[in-house]
């Protein structure tokens, strides 16, 4: 229903007093009826309430609500006490008297609520959002006794259900830019404009002044400044009668960006609702740069003399621009979803009966709606059963929404970048908005969907069967879970609800999304490998270590980037380590409680392993690892998800055996296990690149950071891994050796002995020797400055190795300080340290021994070799003996002959006891003995002993011929 349109006129041509006056009677008009679908909102004590709003900010009374002082902000702009209002002053306080002062000014200009309330969005539960506006030029303490006084309503109006919010408005700041009233850092970054918009749209007038905007024609929006000081300045309006928030000509493009992003924050809790208002922030800035905000649509409309109230309701409005936007662009899906967001919103279930007699204005107008939509009844009371929705259709729901909100996300950035609007916003808006909606829904390999974000109210299921298949063309097994209903049968029928390739994934799904509970009724089908023990063992692990809901996220969270917090180890899901004997029904029993090499077969009963992650971000992921290497490859996972020395804390780590066979063995190997490795590379004693050596299932494996990269390397014998741990480092690596490992090596209290003083710290600035005597002969292992273990044995002759082998050591140390000076710690002395080994049963001890450097009187010539490159970067060697010199380019191949030669006439009877070579320089050939140009003397240990193979090798042909 129309009247005629108004045209104000022009100023210049004098304004038409009548049509300002009609122009008056139809905003009231409108006004009047929206207060009253309010106020029919209310029960009976929550309209007095509200009714009472104008008079107990008109004035102080200790009896009434909200009292503060006598000095606190009051008389209403425009406000006459007659006797309606003095008895409902007195329904709430009975002494209440009106005694105003008339010389007081008037502090409070105008009361307006704003939002949802008087639209069909209004329902019970929906808040009063009320607009307090003040004189501006009040002190500050006369601002916050009003604010304390709006406080103190609140609470009281709470005591009736009716939850009122109050914005205290200054309307001369406001224009200003700045939007709260106490907070002197608050303009310039809210969406003022915007929030004016919705303002002028949706606000109720209760009292005082009426907003000057409304006089204001919409062709005479661009001119508002000017056109407004006109009515004033020539008294077509009175000041007193009027309060002024400015006009609406342009919105700044950064306001719609930086409504967008508030409005995606919100949709990763209420999607259904931001993405309306996203839709309409699209549908505006689709506009661009001609923008026309709904307030100025409306306004328009009354102007045009439009008297239907309901195609006046602010929420229509929003509902007809986004059908406008998205029917001219052909985006039926879109729109689809955008007409069930707003029957949510509306909440009034149209398959439902009304509560009341008679069906209400909202029901009515969305009864219309509908049937303009072609909705099927069916399709209605699908939707009105939303919060019994289950699984699989909040999960398709989701996947819609999803789609939608990050085709907003890439329109606010896309509408950024054309605008210029990005100096507006800040980058770390951005990219903490960014990761929010990352851990809200990025689907990646492992991690645990969150499904339900405010769909439904309730996922769980009263039964579940789980069941396993095999996919012949991917090879591999699965799972699948099924909905059941209570008291039915599982066998058979039942609605899919979720698959995949991992039973721990599944149920982690089941249990983050709520699907199941602690009264959720289990059955397991076809399931030879999961047993109802080992499902309720997982249940309780799950509940246990991340208890559910879990608590609410705050912004600071996310302006970091991700870590992870907790993991939790779930061993044997699914898989036993002995199969062959869970046939037969036997259970192998052992002295030896290792886990990791079991009983005198060594097996490990680690069969399977599923890592559990949970990140800063409430991120849940998981992997799976099976067979003999699992364990290998999940403390591989572990531990690249904090680097050592990077002063972050490894995340809390959690290790559940569910499998039923050996279980509690298992559990306490694999928790000390991981904690001693935890310890090496996180307790502050290690370096980063420590080497850790541990056995499994009869073999050794050794771990060693190079950089950001752990290596594992798996030897089969222990003297595979010793010669493994002669490579040279090219800085301090320490050796730690788990508690359970080489229990009858001795390198065992070799790196005991070493580390005992200060950890890591103790390897570096000192070689170690240590030796052990045979009848046979000597065993030794020296341990250079920066780890590394050079194993050597030694044949029994009348001389010991030890004196010409510490008189090379203190060449080589020689050479090296002079060329490093870093390796000189304590006044400039470097230690080489001799232990002797001996064995007791199958322990080693240890025994700290001085040994010299002197030669044997009957050994007292010095052999030493020099390294030099030839012309092909071949390494050739220099041998001199006895002041003899002998040039390894000019002997060649013979060299080792020729010098064997020369020995053996030093020597009295020609003896061949073993040579030693006591001083040997490679500085001529560094760059192709190291890849970092810098040597050790594990470099010069192994050439070393290379050359004495070769010269003692050819001694022993001479001795012979």
């Amino acid at each position: 229903m129309k009247t005629r349109a108004i045209n104000p006129g022009e100023i210049d041509e004098g304004l038409d007093r009548h049509n300002l006056t009609q122009i008056h009677k139809r905003f009231l008009a409108i006004n009047d009826n929206r207060l009253q679908r309010l106020r029919s909102a209310l029960n009976d004590r929550q309209r007095l309430i509200f009714d009472a709003l104008p008079l107990l900010f008109h004035t102080n009374h200790p009896m009434m609500p909200g009292f503060v002082s006598r000095d606190t902000p009051s008389r209403l702009s425009n406000y006459k006490i007659d006797k309606a209002e003095i008895a409902l002053g007195r329904q709430i306080a009975r002494s209440f008297t009106a005694n105003i002062e008339l010389e007081h000014q008037e502090e409070i200009y105008g009361i307006y609520v704003m939002g949802s309330v008087g639209t069909i969005a209004q329902s019970e539960k929906s808040d009063l959002d009320i607009w307090l506006c003040f004189k501006p030029g009040l002190s500050r303490k006369a601002i916050e006794n009003l604010n304390e006084k709006c406080t103190r309503i609140s609470t009281w109006a709470m005591r009736t259900r009716l939850e009122v919010h109050f914005f205290l408005m200054d309307n001369e700041a406001f224009k200003r830019g700045k939007l709260s009233a106490l907070n002197e850092e608050s303009s310039g970054s809210a969406q003022r404009l915007l929030l004016l918009d919705e303002f002028y749209r949706t606000a109720i007038y209760i009292g005082g002044r009426k907003p000057l905007w409304w006089f204001v024609p919409p062709s005479q929006e661009k001119d508002y400044s000017n056109y407004s000081q006109t009515l004033l300045q020539k008294r077509f309006l009175r000041a007193e009668s009027v309060i002024d928030f400015g006009g609406l000509a342009n919105i700044p493009d950064g306001e719609f960006v930086g409504a967008g992003i508030w409005q995606l924050y919100k949709a990763i809790e209420s999607p259904y609702k931001s993405a309306l208002k996203l839709l309409l922030l699209e549908a505006y800035a689709h506009q661009h740069p001609n923008i026309e905000p709904l307030s100025l649509a409306f306004k328009s409309r009354v102007y045009e003399g439009e008297l239907n109230i309901d195609e006046l309701d602010s929420y229509m409005m929003i509902y007809r621009g986004i059908e406008n936007y998205l029917s001219s662009s052909g985006a039926s899906k879109r729109l689809e979803l955008a007409r069930r967001c707003f029957y949510f919103k509306v909440n009034k279930p149209l398959s439902k009966p009304p509560r009341g007699r008679e069906k209400s204005w909202q029901r009515k107008l969305l009864e219309r709606l509908a049937e303009d939509w072609l909705w099927q009844d069916s399709h209605i009371e699908l939707l009105d059963k939303r919060a019994q929705w289950k699984a699989p259709r909040v999960a398709d729901e989701r996947a819609l929404l999803v789609t939608e909100l990050n085709h907003s996300y890439r329109f606010i950035q896309q509408f950024a970048v054309k605008t210029g609007a990005t100096r507006a916003i800040s980058a770390d808006e951005l990219m903490i908005l960014g990761r929010k909606l990352q851990a809200a829904f990025e689907q990646k390999p492992g991690k645990v969907e969150w499904i339900n974000p405010g769909i439904s109210s309730d996922l769980s299921e009263a039964a579940i069967s789980l069941s396993e298949y095999y996919d012949k063309t991917s090879k591999q097994h699965g799972w699948t879970a099924f909905a059941k209903e209570a008291g039915t049968s599982l066998q058979g029928e039942g609605e899919a609800i979720k698959s995949s390739n991992s039973f721990v994934e599944l149920i982690l799904w089941l249990y983050f999304n709520g699907v199941i509970d602690s009264n959720t009724f289990f059955e397991l089908q076809n399931a030879p490998s999961i047993s109802e023990f080992n499902l309720h063992k997982l249940l309780i692990s799950l509940h246990q270590w991340m208890p559910l809901p879990l608590a609410a996220l705050s912004h600071e969270s996310f302006k970091q980037a991700s870590e992870p917090t907790n993991v939790m180890l779930l061993l044997n899901v699914g898989s036993s380590p002995t199969p062959h004997l869970d046939e037969q029904g036997i259970q192998r029993l052992s002295n030896n409680a290792d886990a990791l090499r079991y009983s005198g077969f060594e097996e490990n009963l680690v069969a399977a392993v599923d890592i559990v992650i949970r990140n800063s971000w409430n991120e849940v992921s998981t992997r799976r690892f099976e067979g003999p290497q699992a364990m290998i490859h999940c403390l591989k996972e572990y531990l690249q998800l904090c680097m050592p020395g990077s002063h972050q804390s490894p995340p809390e780590l959690t290790v559940e055996c569910v499998g039923s066979q050996h279980a509690a063995t298992i559990t306490t190997r694999v928790n000390n296990w991981f904690k001693e490795i935890l310890q090496c590379y996180y307790g502050g004693l290690f370096p980063a690149n420590t080497r850790y050596i541990f056995e499994m299932a009869g073999e050794y494996i050794s771990l060693q950071f190079k950089g950001p990269r752990l290596r594992v390397k798996i030897h089969s014998s222990s003297e595979q891994l010793v010669d493994f741990l002669g490579a040279s480092q090219p800085s301090i690596s320490p050796i730690m050796i788990d508690s359970r490992a080489l229990s009858r090596h001795p390198l065992r209290v070799i790196t005991h002995t070493i580390s005992a003083g200060a950890g890591g710290r103790s390897w570096s600035g000192a070689i170690h020797v240590f030796y052990q005597r045979f009848d046979l002969g000597m065993e030794a292992y020296v341990i250079d400055e920066f780890g590394s273990v050079i194993h050597r044995q030694f044949q029994r002759s009348k001389f010991t190795p030890l004196r010409p082998l510490h008189r090379f050591l203190r060449a080589v140390v020689s050479r090296q300080t002079r060329l490093h000076k870093d390796m000189l710690y304590d006044f400039g002395i470097f230690p080489i340290h001799f232990y002797e080994l001996s064995q007791v049963g199958s322990q080693f001890q240890v025994e700290a021994k001085r040994v010299s450097s002197e030669l044997n009187e009957e050994g007292k010539f010095e052999v030493k070799a020099v390294a030099q490159t030839s012309v092909d970067d071949q390494i050739v060697f220099d041998f001199y003996c006895d002041d003899q010199a002998f040039s390894g380019t000019h002997f060649g191949k013979q060299i080792y002959r020729v010098v064997g030669q020369h020995i053996l006439k030093l020597r009295e009877g020609q003896s061949a006891y073993p040579l030693y070579i006591t001083d040997l320089d490679l500085s001529q050939c560094t760059k192709l003995l190291s890849e970092n140009h810098r040597l050790t003397t594990a470099h010069y240990l192994r050439i070393k002993h290379q050359l004495e193979s070769r010269l003692n090798h050819a001694i022993g042909l001479l001795k012979h011929h």
